[in-house]
């Protein structure tokens, strides 16, 4: 008996393939919280394609131990390289359609990368998806929509909030600790910036993912734990301002920057102040110096990413703070003159939308 229409078209039609992910940790002499990290990625009940655990400790500290644990993961080992070119180089050896980073001190729950594959399914156009991240005990909020301010000044979103239950939701910037990303756009922004040797990966990938077209999403549903403190060492503000300016420099467009320059320049100001009385004015003028002998990537980069484009600035700018506001930012200066930034942020928005229309 000859299958009726009806069924030649159904059989015609195939099966949606659930895409691969790939996993990737880096991990700098945190053996026991990496262990429990990858065992967290094998009771995910999406299933996995591959784990790649990079070691980045030049003693290797977690590699016998890894073995001896978790021997069918893979095992890479550097010379602390740095977590962005670290993340490159796991991502290199990748072959999922994926690739879930996620931070060595954090334990994503069993049902966290289905809830991220199902939002990255019901939204083609998402390149980025990340789950809410919790601190360790699991009540309150470590990050997840995370917020970016019109100078590049970003911080964690709801941080010490109680646990959010909301719908998934498109937002300009989230969290490295856990990240869902699609792999052929992660290759086609050349992964993280290579230059960024720790801090501020994760702002400015989500910044380029949304130039370039794609859509970043926050999950609140999914959830990850995390062993979280922000610290205050000098060296961690040196790279968080050279990492800033670098993307502020190559991800607004040339009319933005010369409309926002004022407002770079007084918050430039500020910021000495600030570093100053922490104690952390040396790193800032280093963060400057390396900036400016920087000025031949600056150019390149630009010229890379401006190739690239499918959304101008105008199309983005709203999503931007004109205020910043977080209890791991504080500053009398800040909130002085809070309501004068937010005057200005409400104006150069305008202008770079009236610029780009």
């Amino acid at each position: 008996m000859q299958p009726s229409v009806l069924e030649r078209a159904t059989s015609s039609v195939a099966a949606p393939a659930t895409p691969s992910v790939s996993a990737v940790i880096v991990t700098y002499k945190e053996v026991e919280l990496t262990l429990e990290a990858v065992a967290s990625l094998k009771a995910q009940s999406a299933p996995l394609h591959e784990i790649v655990v990079v070691d980045n400790d030049r003693a290797h500290s977690v590699r016998d131990p890894m073995r001896a644990a978790h021997p069918d993961v893979r095992l890479l080992n550097e010379d602390n390289v740095g977590y962005a070119r670290a993340c490159n180089r796991a991502a290199a050896v990748t072959t999922g359609d994926w690739i879930f980073f996620l931070n060595p001190d954090a334990a994503a729950a069993p049902d966290c990368l289905a809830a991220l594959l199902a939002v990255a399914a019901e939204h083609p156009a998402a390149g980025i998806v990340t789950p809410q991240v919790l601190f360790a005990d699991g009540r309150t909020i470590n990050a997840g929509e995370n917020r970016i301010h019109l100078t590049g000044i970003a911080w964690c979103g709801r941080y010490e909030e109680p646990v959010e239950d909301a719908p998934p939701r498109d937002v300009l910037i989230t969290t490295g600790a856990a990240m869902l990303v699609r792999a052929d756009l992660y290759r086609r922004l050349d992964g993280y910036c290579d230059e960024f040797f720790l801090f501020y990966e994760d702002p400015d990938i989500c910044w380029r993912a949304w130039l370039v077209g794609a859509e970043v999403w926050y999950v609140p549903r999914a959830l990850v734990h995390h062993h979280y403190s922000f610290g205050t060492n000098s060296e961690k503000w040196f790279y968080l301002e050279r990492h800033r300016l670098l993307s502020v420099l190559t991800n607004y467009a040339w009319p933005t920057l010369l409309v926002l320059g004022p407002l770079l320049l007084a918050t430039e100001a500020a910021l000495l102040v600030v570093a100053g009385r922490e104690g952390w004015r040396a790193e800032k003028l280093r963060a400057y110096r390396s900036v400016w002998e920087m000025r031949g990537w600056i150019r390149r980069r630009r010229t890379q990413m401006a190739g690239m484009r499918v959304r101008s600035d105008a199309e983005l700018i709203g999503r931007f703070e004109t205020t910043v506001s977080s209890p791991q930012l504080q500053s009398d200066i800040a909130r002085r003159v809070a309501p004068l930034l937010a005057a200005y942020g409400a104006g150069a928005g305008a202008l770079v939308r009236a610029i780009g229309r």
